[in-house]
């Protein structure tokens, strides 16, 4: 007697999917064996009856040698899912040979037997299998009953006065036993399933933090660049300009010039003049283009880096609450923009409440202030040092040691370049407060 169900689906699959097969495929030989052996020893050490023992043996030994053209017939790769399923009906048919080896009715306390295959089978195939199997078990064993009462197969035992009593009881159990193992098998593969699309879940928002990374990063450069390029030529203009200066005065010295030094001073002049140009053109490169400016739905925008965030901040133990209604009027702004320097303002936020012991929440809110649209985003964090919080805008000012010092620089930055503001505050209550002011898209405010 056998008692192991089927695990394999359909072919072809994946290599990962195909490792998983093989596994199941080895429990389920194991789980036969193991039985069909237990069975076996049993059979020898407590069963009395010859005719009894002889045929509790044989389906037993058969359900332990049929392991052999079920690995062969599996090595075909032909129709496996079939396979599987004549393999749990085979088992379930040789648990009934053996019940019918125990006397048939008169075994109607080992109907409990029955249960292996489908609680097995429910968990490592499919409930479907799990509930054919269960009605095949109960619907062969009536089988075996009612030739049994028709004199068509003989007792190898005599059943008990209550055998019916017992045979039902057992049956009922069984068919719970089997409905109860295909619920549960079900929400295990749908909980399952949720587990692997978050995880893809977790992936996509891991692949778009690091493409808004890369991006952050390319603008942060270009913005250290801009910065030094127009230092640089703003400090060579001046000198130029000096010399310009020492020129115009070397020309009207009142003396007159041999031709040989006025035309070094041509020269001279001509030279600064290009010189002049080239830092003009420099500058005018350097200075960051005002963006274009479009209607944006801030509501959505907001709502779309809560969800970019929602997986880190589930990780990090940080309840995030959003307060910004629907009808919070369109900014003035570049959508792109706009979130990152959202997403900027939560990644500091998240990073100061990574290591905190206490409350861990960040809330962003959304109100109407005249022609201009608030955002606000405050944390139950530390909070800003007083001596940090006037520099916290500066260009490579940082407190982390891993920090460029150039987020919330860019950030205020664009505030600016759509005609708006950024500005860093602690809380009465505790925790750093940045609120972000940009005209609505009813007012057209001067970049």
């Amino acid at each position: 007697m056998a008692s192991a169900p089927p695990t394999l689906d359909a072919e072809p699959e994946p290599p990962v999917r195909g490792e998983g097969r093989r596994r199941r495929l080895r429990q389920e030989f194991a789980v036969r064996v193991t039985v069909t052996s237990l069975l076996l020893l049993f059979n020898e050490l407590v069963v009395v009856d010859h005719a009894m023992s002889s045929i509790i043996r044989l389906t037993a030994f058969t359900g332990l040698v049929l392991n052999v053209p079920y690995f062969l017939t599996i090595r075909t790769g032909i129709a496996l899912r079939a396979q599987a399923y004549t393999r749990m009906l085979i088992d379930v048919a040789l648990t009934t040979a053996g019940l019918y080896g125990a006397g048939g009715l008169g075994a109607a306390q080992y109907i409990g037997v029955y249960a292996v295959v489908p609680v097995y089978t429910a968990f490592v195939f499919s409930s479907r299998a799990c509930v054919i199997a269960t009605v095949f078990a109960t619907a062969t064993y009536l089988g075996v009953v009612v030739l049994q009462l028709q004199h068509v197969l003989p007792y190898t035992q005599q059943p008990l006065p209550d055998a019916w009593l017992i045979a039902a009881f057992n049956l009922l159990v069984l068919n719970i036993v089997g409905s109860l193992a295909a619920l549960l098998a079900e929400a295990y593969r749908h909980s399952r399933d949720r587990l692997a699309m978050l995880y893809a879940e977790l992936e996509r928002a891991h692949d778009e933090s690091l493409k808004l990374n890369v991006e952050m990063q390319g603008a942060a450069r270009r913005f250290v660049l801009a910065e030094v390029v127009a230092g640089v030529t703003h400090d060579v203009r001046n000198a130029l300009q000096g010399a310009f200066g020492h020129l115009w005065l070397a020309r009207r010295t009142g003396r007159p010039l041999t031709p040989e030094a006025a035309g070094h001073l041509d020269q001279a002049e001509q030279a600064c003049e290009s010189a002049m140009r080239i830092i003009r053109t420099t500058l005018d490169m350097a200075r960051r283009p005002a963006p274009e400016r479009e209607p944006v739905a801030a509501a959505e925008v907001v709502r779309r880096v809560a969800e970019l965030k929602a997986v880190e901040f589930r990780r990090d133990g940080i309840t995030l609450t959003v307060d910004v209604a629907d009808t919070l009027p369109r900014v003035l702004a570049s959508p792109y923009q706009l979130q990152q320097v959202l997403l900027n303002l939560l990644g500091n936020a998240q990073d100061e409440l990574r290591g905190s012991a206490g409350r861990r929440e960040i809330g962003i809110a959304g109100r109407v202030d005249g022609g201009r649209v608030i955002v606000e985003v405050h944390d139950t964090g530390p909070g800003i040092a007083p001596n940090v919080l006037p520099h916290i805008f500066e260009p490579f000012y940082t407190t982390k040691l891993s920090g460029s010092g150039l987020g919330l620089a860019i950030s205020a930055g664009i505030a600016e370049a759509f005609g708006g503001t950024l500005v860093g505050e602690n809380r009465r209550e505790g925790g750093a407060l940045f609120r972000l002011t940009l005209p609505a898209a009813g007012r057209l405010s001067p970049a």
